[in-house]
């Protein structure tokens, strides 16, 4: 019924716009300016109408991502829904949008880009970040603003697009600085799926070790149905590691940490750390929190455990919007929200009468946006941050017991320094 009921507002502001805009064209007697709520625009920009904004979203609704990212959008309609529902839109517009399904696939990708900017003549798109490499060229080309989640490291450098996290074509110091506070000196590096994200993110990694002076003794490439954890264990103490890192899927992690307990490698003892990418997921916990005892990991978000008002607000509105998505805080629905938000920061900056050109200017110029309270750090400089990969994290680790998320470093995020494309070609030849 809420679904629903969001369909017909958004069906019934769009035909309220095209109504006004067709008035407000009349009244100015067939000239260039447009009355646009209490103001005069001379003219309206592609997805702008005097009550209305209309946005594209692009993400997979379909193919094996789909089930991964299905509370982006939840998280975008929480995000959309509030500003128009409890502020009244952006400058009297409410803002709508139309969506595509990429169905996880580059060429798919840059397809639903192209009907929603030249059929849907909507003013930007919001991208979810599987297979959004595949439009990044095109709308760099048409100059339409882009906000969302840059984990294609060809996001880095492009002015029109725009987030609070950059994977980027570099990698930074901050993996190999968090496991050498801890005492870390020698690792396994295990990474799971032999495909090109997962080579890039390993070398990323790897890169990181190295120039915070950890030795990579080995890498091992994990299948989560085929691979013996048993002999991993038995491979991993014969290499007389004290710490772990890697592209590792929590699923595959709760299968190995047992095995290398039982061999007699015990976070906390002859093992000082595990460092994952994923599983700042309070399913994660349900499903595999014993298992996980005492692992940290990375999260591109502020903890939720750090409870701030902007955390709080989202809570709410996850609540009031979308509430279908349980629980609320899931790293996909945030990442939906936040690519909202950014839009909608993006919109304000570009004024009363916005243009797709002084949306980018003047947002590219914001140095201070705050990330809804949810981003590591909660500063961000976006006339910057397009440039190089991003250095800063927050951590949390896996409570003995598995049943809470701890952040580490009194819950601020751990800020490494960039280390360059060719810096990380040189770190990856290293021994």
């Amino acid at each position: 019924m809420l679904d629903l009921r969001r369909r017909s507002l958004r069906a019934a502001v769009l035909a309220v716009s095209a109504a006004s805009l067709t008035a407000g064209l009349v009244s100015c007697g067939g000239s260039s300016d447009v009355a646009t709520s209490g103001m005069s625009c001379r003219a309206l920009a592609p997805g702008i109408t005097p009550a209305a904004i209309k946005v594209g979203v692009i993400l997979p609704d379909t193919g094996p991502a789909a089930s991964s990212f299905r509370a982006f959008r939840a998280g975008v309609d929480a995000r959309f829904d509030s500003v128009n529902e409890e502020e009244g839109g952006i400058y009297g517009r409410q803002i709508t949008y139309a969506w595509r399904d990429n169905g996880g696939v580059s060429d798919l990708n840059e397809h639903a880009a192209q009907e929603l900017v030249t059929d849907e003549r909507v003013f930007g798109i919001v991208q979810e970040p599987s297979a959004a490499g595949g439009s990044i060229g095109w709308l760099n080309e048409q100059g339409v603003p882009v906000t969302g989640l840059a984990l294609d490291s060809n996001w880095q450098g492009m002015n029109n697009m725009f987030s609070w996290y950059y994977f980027g074509k570099g990698s930074t110091t901050t993996w190999g600085q968090y496991l050498r506070g801890r005492g870390v000196s020698r690792v396994v590096v295990f990474a799971t799926g032999v495909n090109a994200t997962s080579v890039d993110s390993n070398q990323k990694i790897v890169a990181s070790l190295r120039a915070s002076r950890i030795q990579v003794v080995k890498t091992f490439w994990v299948a989560e149905t085929t691979t013996s954890f048993q002999n991993l264990a038995q491979q991993t103490k014969a290499a007389n590691v004290d710490g772990i890192a890697g592209v590792l899927v929590p699923e595959a992690a709760a299968q190995l940490l047992p095995d290398l307990r039982g061999v007699g490698l015990t976070l906390g003892g002859s093992l000082k750390a595990a460092l994952l990418p994923l599983g700042y997921d309070s399913s994660v916990l349900e499903k595999e929190g014993p298992a996980l005892a005492g692992v940290s990991i990375a999260t591109l978000v502020n903890p939720f455990e750090n409870d701030t008002p902007g955390q709080r607000k989202f809570r709410q509105a996850m609540t009031a919007y979308s509430p279908e998505t349980q629980p609320p805080t899931q790293d996909s629905a945030v990442y939906g929200w936040l690519s909202a938000d950014l839009f909608i920061r993006g919109l304000r900056a570009a004024g009363k009468c916005p243009t797709r050109e002084s949306f980018i200017t003047n947002l590219r110029a914001v140095k201070d946006y705050d990330g809804s309270g949810m981003t590591a750090p909660d500063r961000n400089d976006l006339s910057t941050n397009f440039r190089e990969p991003s250095a800063c994290y927050s951590v949390v680790e896996i409570s003995p017991d598995g049943q809470h998320f701890v952040p580490q470093n009194d819950g601020q995020p751990y800020c490494g320094t960039a280390i360059t494309p060719e810096q990380l070609k040189q770190l990856n030849q290293g021994p």
